[in-house]
């Protein structure tokens, strides 16, 4: 689960970084330095007890308002045909609501007409943790 995640955001990065229009020769070069952060932390849930928060974020193009309702509805995939089959993020929702937690997204798509400038996405993913 989280494994798929943080390797939807080297995709994310890596299709940000080719699109990145590429100066011209002896042009200033655009800075764009991909960049994917894996960040834990204790959480207290509303209901009381503990908690884990794991948060996978880059600063890839971020996901289109027109689509971000359906990323996580199974064979929804953004990639070129072959490169993805649409579950990942599908059953990465499940695993985690099946044990009690949750999974959401934070995105802010990359600002037209800047070189891709801005942007990136993160997933939320918190879960109870059980008292032994």
């Amino acid at each position: 689960m989280i494994l798929n995640l943080v390797n939807n955001a080297f995709y994310a990065v890596n299709e940000k970084r080719e699109s990145t229009p590429r100066p011209p020769e002896g042009g200033v070069a655009v800075a764009y330095k991909p960049t994917v952060n894996l960040i834990t932390s204790a959480y207290t849930p509303l209901q009381g007890g503990r908690g884990v928060q794991i948060s996978i974020s880059d600063n890839g193009p971020g996901i289109p308002d027109a689509i971000k309702d359906k990323i996580f509805q199974p064979f929804f995939t953004t990639k070129p045909t072959g490169a993805g089959t649409g579950l990942g993020l599908s059953l990465s929702y499940d695993i985690v609501k099946a044990h009690g937690g949750e999974l959401k997204v934070e995105t802010k798509p990359a600002r037209a007409g800047t070189d891709g400038e801005g942007g990136g996405s993160t997933f939320i993913i918190i879960l109870p943790l059980m008292n032994a």
